[in-house]
């Protein structure tokens, strides 16, 4: 269901192995920026674009812990 943490977690993981299959790549971050836009068009009201955008955080930072470890996210927060 669009704009569950999983349905963003998914969408993340599932972007990540197309660009192992030698098709178009797109960044981990290029692809939580297409999901922003996706979630300004979906969203019906400023709740639900919120809710949508905390749970695509949830899912973004839990995809980058699970590839690259805690210290990215720590790198990330203090630059």
């Amino acid at each position: 269901m669009f704009g569950t943490v999983k349905y963003f977690t998914d969408h993340l993981k599932t972007q990540v192995m197309y660009n192992f299959s030698g098709g178009e790549t797109i960044s981990l971050s290029g692809n939580r920026e297409k999901l922003t836009e996706e979630i300004n068009g979906q969203a019906i009201s400023s709740a639900e674009k919120e809710l949508f955008s905390r749970n695509l955080e949830v899912a973004y930072e839990s995809v980058v812990r699970e590839m690259f470890g805690e210290t990215s996210l720590l790198q990330k927060e203090l630059s």
